[in-house]
């Protein structure tokens, strides 16, 4: 039967391609097909989910250089019941790209999501001094825009928008920092069963007293259980008062872990299980060929993705839209 899966668009979005990533990777499922659906916002999206109206979502919950997508933990934490499944983890490579192949110079805005124009800035300020920038609810709507728009405008997005929205790629890999990278959960009813390498997010509150953090923590340091991750977030109550969200290796079926969050329970006055799901790794996309030809395509496969995710940086930026390389 099919599978309802949401993602945030339009096309042309990250979290789209991170769901393409994900679908790819359920290949070995050859009974459920999936229905791609787009929201235009992350509420609307998770909400869709905790009604039924969807089997599946993916949503961006942190990138490594700005931190956590905060409407999406928040939404986990206080708003909804949903479990997570999966993870994914995709490099994210900024393109400018205008209508016509026009130089530098002449771009008067430049349109594109805040993360994105945030994480363009140091090209902006060094090329486009002269532009003004535009905020938009995603880059494929700045895109969108653009390709309406034409004339001494350009968006900051990805390569993949341009073959959507018929663009021209100025420059490319403009982000300024070769490890930004955004990685997205995988939301679901249930989450995933047990593989042996795994992670399991919780979410819990401490009374207002010393120690109370530490003795909490101490549940998983006693046990040598690491936590991949700790944030601390408002409780929504009142003033000052938190709750911390975690991410911890290991399944909440697995012996040491399922002690350590039972024990949690005597120390924290609110805890809310997110879900276990298997650590992100680019080879679980592949799977194992079933013979010498599927072997090859499937490694050349691979080889594509590390290509794309390792693949270094550009030091310099390219000649752009009219200009000549000095």
């Amino acid at each position: 039967m099919p599978i309802n899966i949401g993602y945030l668009g339009p096309q042309g979005t990250f979290t789209e391609e991170a769901m393409d990533m994900w679908i790819e990777s359920q290949k070995h499922d050859t009974i459920n097909k999936h229905n791609r659906i787009e929201y235009s916002s992350i509420p609307k999206l998770v909400n869709a989910l905790a009604a039924g109206e969807l089997d599946e979502a993916v949503v961006p919950v942190e990138n490594s250089l700005e931190g956590s997508v905060n409407v999406t933990v928040d939404m986990l934490i206080h708003e909804v019941n949903v479990m997570i499944k999966g993870e994914l983890v995709l490099p994210i490579r900024q393109c400018l790209l205008a209508k016509e192949n026009i130089p530098l110079r002449n771009i008067e805005e430049v349109f594109s999501h805040p993360q994105a124009l945030y994480q363009s800035i140091g090209f902006i300020n060094d090329r486009l001094p002269q532009a003004k920038t535009r905020e938009t609810l995603s880059t494929a709507e700045a895109a969108r825009i653009v390709s309406e728009r034409g004339e001494r405008t350009a968006a900051i997005g990805s390569r993949r928008l341009a073959g959507i929205y018929g663009l021209n790629i100025l420059a490319e890999d403009i982000q300024g920092n070769k490890n930004n990278m955004t990685r997205f959960y995988v939301l679901s009813s249930n989450d995933a069963a047990r593989t042996g390498r795994d992670k399991t997010a919780v979410v819990f509150s401490t009374e207002n007293r010393p120690g109370s953090l530490f003795n909490s923590l101490g549940v998983f340091a006693s046990r040598n259980l690491n936590l991949t991750k700790i944030e601390s977030r408002p409780s929504k109550k009142m003033l000052g008062e938190y709750v911390f969200f975690i991410e911890v290796e290991g399944h909440r079926e697995d012996g040491v872990l399922k002690q350590a969050l039972e024990t949690l329970k005597q120390h924290a006055g609110f805890i809310k299980m997110l879900g276990s799901y298997p650590v992100f790794r680019d080879d679980v996309l592949f799977g194992k060929g079933n013979g010498k030809r599927d072997s090859v395509l499937l490694q050349k496969r691979k080889e594509a993705f590390e290509k794309l995710v390792y693949g270094p940086v550009r030091k310099a930026y390219p000649p752009a839209g009219g200009e000549e390389s000095v």
